[in-house]
């Protein structure tokens, strides 16, 4: 598959991709980038010692709560 069908796809479906294509580096690469872009990947610095509770209101924004 090219960048540009990987680009036609939701998030939602380019994950599916991913999860049955396993061996296609180029689409896990893709979903990352995506992820990270519309803010659904979440990055963990353990020297921060409020780490934990960034965590929890990721997820909380996540599924909608404030």
């Amino acid at each position: 598959m090219t960048l540009a069908k990987y680009q036609a796809m939701n998030l939602d479906e380019l994950r599916r991709y991913v999860l049955t294509h396993r061996e296609d580096i180029e689409a896990f690469h893709a979903y990352v980038d995506r992820s990270k872009s519309e803010g659904r990947m979440i990055t963990i610095n353990q020297n921060d010692e409020n780490w934990e509770e960034k965590i929890e209101q990721a997820i909380k924004n996540v599924n909608g709560f404030k």
